[in-house]
């Protein structure tokens, strides 16, 4: 089987370069990078996220109250006209 690289082009003048080498590294290297990275992370406090959970139930509890309406409104045309309601 030939060798074959990839190779990609240059922005003046068409030449052709290597594409660049990349690093393969271990399940411990994947690691270590993952907990570098939840140290950069600001994480809420806990009062931040009962607000934040309160605020999404809130708003699911409208968007429920909402489509009840919706629905119940267009259920009564249907009904009005079909000659369903009397």
């Amino acid at each position: 089987m030939a060798d074959t690289t990839k190779k990609t082009a240059d922005t003046e003048g068409g030449n052709q370069l290597p594409a660049p080498v990349r690093r393969r590294g271990g399940l411990l290297s994947l690691y270590g990078e993952t907990v570098r990275e939840m140290k950069k992370v600001t994480w809420p406090t806990w009062k931040e996220t009962k607000w934040t959970t309160v605020m999404v139930f809130f708003m699911v509890l409208l968007t429920v109250i909402f489509f009840f309406f919706v629905d119940t409104v267009l259920a009564w045309g249907e009904r009005l006209l079909i000659g369903a309601v009397g």
